[in-house]
């Protein structure tokens, strides 16, 4: 058994996985719960230019390190990942095809008509085309942009045809967008390192590619990125608001296990009367004196330790389940009043508590999801006990295929097509993204229905 004091109140740690507080004086109010203020700080792009191991580059966030804050977040944040991986999803469909544009006349339509181009297909298929355009996807998803490096052949040093081996994904942390040079207003290429503390023993500068020069540059990278409103050179993630509510939502997890193993341990409330501790001290100081001892305040201190320790121990153990403590009380002139020791037990109020950090959850929840521009529907996320049916997710995807999918299909596309570009330019085939048309069962065919099967 321990006790710890700070004058007259403190606490003693039975040793059994339970904790008293008590107040000597009698007049305290006893353990009462805080509240723990939740601060999340938010990445912004406030700094124009920084220069990293003789670099002037473009800084990602405050500290250049908005990648690795996100990172974190989502890392704590419990459906963080699998949001994400939802958008990606909904995003990637069944994957990148060929297409020509087509009209439909008689409709007055424009159209994608999906076809094969064995040619193209065979030579991205040499450094997997559809590896590389996932991984950008998944940055594009988290960050609004990727970074692309472009490898070209050898045979221009000899004054031969130039031609793009293959595109290299970069991971976007490990990139940053050098500061555009006096008189020009953009980067004029990309450094890649181990960001934000790069050892510049490993860091590489790469020439912006151009995609009306593709084959000037043996290697040159590009960054690709859909525009964030008054952002300059760089995007945001575009739940960057709900940053805070994120923070929040990862930390309730720690916080409520915390208190499960901390402040529910403290159970009882012990007062003692002032009187009892004035009528102790007379006795000390007799014995001192019949002894020829002085007397000091260490005594009296000592002796309340030694006090509430027993006074502890008859109240806990299993030894004592079932026991009953017998207590007086006696008139105090000087109180004007009953004193005597008293054992309260604490109400700490546990429902409430757990019931307004659910609250607080349901909004970071909430939250999020419109951060990440997604229908709980399609997050897989239950808000406020509510199960979606089935036409609300056929209705939600529906209307994410129509209003969320172009832009960053265009975006995502956009390398592979200069791709293609550079090296087959008489070709009209351009890559996008497919997704099967969802339809709702009513119109499918009985025999192509989904079924349930043992």
């Amino acid at each position: 058994m321990e006790i710890r004091r700070s004058g007259n109140f403190g606490f003693i740690d039975t040793g059994g996985g339970q904790v008293y507080s008590f107040d000597i004086s009698g007049r305290g109010r006893g353990w009462e719960p805080t509240s723990i203020p939740l601060v999340g700080g938010r990445s912004s792009f406030f700094q124009r230019r920084m220069t990293v191991a003789g670099y002037e580059i473009v800084p990602m966030g405050d500290n250049n390190d908005l990648p690795g804050h996100v990172m974190r977040l989502l890392d704590h944040f419990y459906a963080g990942e699998g949001i994400m991986g939802k958008i990606a999803g909904l995003q990637w469909g069944d994957g990148p095809r060929f297409y020509r544009d087509a009209i439909d006349t008689a409709g007055n339509r424009f159209y994608k008509q999906w076809t094969l181009d064995a040619e193209v297909e065979k030579d991205l298929e040499r450094w997997d085309y559809k590896t590389f355009m996932h991984h950008c996807l998944v940055d594009l998803v988290h960050m609004q942009g990727f970074f692309v490096k472009f490898v070209r052949n050898r045979a221009p040093r000899a004054g031969g045809s130039g031609r793009i081996l293959r595109l290299e994904h970069i991971p976007y942390q490990r990139a940053r967008l050098l500061y555009p040079p006096e008189g020009t207003t953009e980067p004029q290429g990309i450094v890649v390192g181990d960001f934000p503390f790069p050892d510049p023993q490993y860091m590489a500068q790469y020439p912006m590619f151009d995609p009306q020069d593709p084959f000037r540059h043996p290697v040159s990278a590009k960054y690709y990125n859909i525009y964030s409103f008054a952002k300059d050179f760089m995007s945001t993630p575009r739940f960057l608001g709900a940053f805070d509510w994120l923070e929040i939502a990862g930390t309730l997890a720690p916080l409520l296990h915390s208190y499960n193993l901390n402040s529910s341990a403290l159970s009882l409330h012990i007062e003692s009367p002032q009187g009892y501790w004035d009528k102790a001290e007379e006795r000390l100081k007799a014995v001192c004196a019949r002894r020829g001892e002085a007397y000091s305040s260490r005594m009296l201190e000592e002796y309340k330790d030694v006090c509430m320790e027993k006074f502890a121990g008859s109240l806990t153990g299993m030894k004592n389940v079932g026991k009953y403590m017998h207590t007086t009380r006696f008139w105090s002139d000087e109180a004007n009043n009953f004193e005597g020791w008293t054992v309260t037990p604490i109400d700490k109020k546990v429902k409430d508590y757990i019931e307004a950090q659910i609250q607080i959850s349901n909004k970071a929840d909430a939250a999020a999801t419109s951060g990440f521009g997604i229908d709980p529907v399609l997050a897989n996320l239950i808000m406020e006990n509510k199960l979606s049916s089935g036409s609300e997710k056929l209705y939600s995807i529906k209307v994410y295929n129509a209003s969320e999918t172009a832009i960053p299909d265009m975006i995502l596309c956009k390398p592979v097509q200069d791709y293609i570009r550079a090296n087959f330019p008489a070709s009209t085939t351009r890559i996008g993204l497919y997704r099967t048309v969802v339809n709702a069962e009513e119109n499918v065919s009985p025999q192509n229905r989904m079924k349930n099967t043992e």
